[in-house]
């Protein structure tokens, strides 16, 4: 092995054909280029992933356990991988202010489980959420929507609620004070308004909206299987259908992207097949100018074995230099890709950005995807190095002594 391996490294740097080292060079270049796009662009899908599930797991509930259930807060934080439970209200309605009216979610806290509502109360230029909830009638929302209803801080606003009253649906009205706003970069910003569940009363929390425990997981993806133990632990096995969980309603978003990271991940991976695929017309060349040489080896005593090795190692050392050398670049790019996007932009002369949740391009580098980017590239490099290999091996010396 050692034989052969200075062999391939020999005819790779010093070989007389400087066609041939070219390619070669250009293929170094072109699994570089593939692995290095490869690289940024699962990294900063992961990164809009994990900013998305931050923004959207840190500000619906977990899963919500409804008081038919029959299971108090502390009997909830008592469950397996439940991090905090506390009593929440959830109806859906609408908000009437200044500048016009729009549809919301809306959530009812007790002020003293405001700080544990930690996204929003993380991301409040004004006003802080224990404060705000401290009044029955204080009400938080979102910065872009109270700038859509003109409001602003201290203004009176109503929530219309829909009640069922005798096979109907009418109005509820509730006046509330604007006493907070928060932006956490996401589709709430325009439709979510928090309250103090102090707001309600007992008939109104059970007719106006879903009264029950609001439960944060330690594994928000385990929501499903929570839902099951908690149903059990309530006696009430049949129930667990009857448990909201995030995945009903976002399921489904984050199934979607990681459908698009995946086809997106096969799409740049044919990039670099077909840098890889060059390695095959690569040593063929190569193979093709050095058939006398090959020829005096195996007059010599080397075996068809060898000979394979030596040019699969040497296709194999452009791979690894290349892939290796893209794998680097691509961590330092995807580390960098803010100030590379924001330089972009500014050479473009475009916001790439505007009109969406986010003021930079975010990025996040696994090393399950690194190792997977890594391996499969190596692959495709090694069948592609064998092919050639091979022939080369079986080549008549006798016809190369004659070349």
């Amino acid at each position: 092995m050692r034989l052969a391996l200075w062999i391939a490294a020999r005819h790779l740097w010093r070989g007389r054909n400087r066609y041939a080292r070219l390619i070669n060079w250009m293929t170094l270049a072109g699994l570089s280029v593939g692995v290095l796009v490869l690289t940024v662009v699962v990294s900063v899908m992961n990164g809009f992933d994990a900013q998305l599930r931050s923004r959207i797991l840190g500000t619906v509930p977990h899963a919500l356990l409804p008081a038919s259930l029959g299971m108090d807060a502390q009997a909830a934080e008592r469950l397996p991988g439940v991090a905090a439970a506390y009593p929440f209200f959830q109806a859906s309605g609408m908000v009437a202010g200044a500048g016009g009216v729009a549809p919301v979610a809306v959530y009812g806290v007790n002020a003293a489980d405001a700080k544990r509502f930690a996204l929003i109360d993380a991301r409040m230029p004004l006003g802080r959420l224990a404060e705000a909830l401290a009044a029955p009638t204080g009400l938080v929302m979102g910065r872009p929507l109270a700038r859509r209803l003109g409001l602003v801080e201290g203004d009176p606003l109503r929530l219309a609620l829909p009640q069922a009253d005798g096979g109907r649906v009418q109005p509820r009205f509730k006046a509330f004070q604007l006493r907070g706003l928060f932006e956490v970069g996401a589709e709430f910003d325009y439709a979510l308004v928090a309250v103090s569940r102090a707001a309600f009363n007992d008939e109104e929390l059970r007719r106006l909206g879903s009264d029950g425990i609001r439960v944060v997981l330690d594994d928000p993806l385990a929501a499903g299987e929570f839902a099951t133990i908690a149903a059990a632990a309530a006696g009430r096995s049949d129930a667990a259908e009857r448990i909201e969980t995030w995945t009903q309603d976002y399921g489904e978003l984050f199934l979607a992207v990681r459908i698009e990271k995946a086809l997106m991940f096969l799409i740049l991976l044919l990039i670099v097949a077909v840098a890889g695929f060059n390695i095959v017309s690569s040593q063929t060349m190569v193979i093709d100018s050095k058939r006398a040489d090959i020829a005096v080896l195996r007059s010599l005593g080397a075996t068809g074995a060898l000979v394979q090795r030596v040019f699969l190692l040497q296709g194999v050392l452009v791979a690894t230099l290349g892939i290796v050398s893209g794998l680097v670049l691509g961590v330092a790019a995807a580390n960098r890709i803010g100030p590379i996007f924001s330089a972009l932009e500014s050479w473009l002369g475009l916001g790439l950005l505007e009109g969406s949740y986010f003021e930079t391009v975010p990025s996040q580098v696994l090393l399950a995807d690194l190792a997977l980017i890594g391996g499969l590239s190596w692959l495709l490099c090694l069948l592609s190095a064998w092919i050639p290999a091979r022939r080369a091996a079986r080549q008549n010396p006798v016809e190369g002594l004659h070349a």
